[in-house]
């Protein structure tokens, strides 16, 4: 059997995604500005019809579809945010950072609830996470 004759399938579409021409969009990955240095990240997910972008500086970015940034917020103050998943069908999203001079901490967000100071989500619960 010759190699021309086998089968090929093709189980993906390749196509580029294109943000909207309307500048907003195309700036959230800009590093001219100061949405998200492409550089930075750390982790992705999505969820909710929502991105969510986890960075080095402990910073979680929240995208339409559209690409436009939606909410941005420290979510960590040390270490960078390794770990990401927004539950499926909560408002809850869930983060681990890591440092090297501490043990890695684990986040609950509540992306339906916002801190009255400060407008960011509410954190629901923090734990350290011990490695052994």
């Amino acid at each position: 059997m010759a190699l021309t004759s086998w089968k090929t399938f093709n189980f993906f579409d390749v196509s580029q995604v294109k943000p909207p021409d309307d500048g907003e969009s195309a700036a959230v990955f800009d590093v001219r500005y100061p949405y998200v240095n492409p550089n930075d990240l750390s982790c992705i997910c999505t969820g909710s019809n929502n991105i969510f972008l986890g960075s080095n500086d402990g910073y979680v970015r929240i995208l339409s579809q559209a690409f436009k940034l939606i909410r941005s917020f420290k979510a960590h103050e040390t270490g960078s945010i390794t770990h990401m998943k927004q539950v499926e069908d909560t408002s809850l999203l869930v983060t681990i950072a890591e440092d090297l001079s501490n043990e890695p901490i684990l986040k609950v967000w509540a992306l339906d609830k916002t801190e009255k100071k400060t407008g960011i989500p509410k954190c629901q619960s923090t734990l350290s996470i011990q490695n052994g």
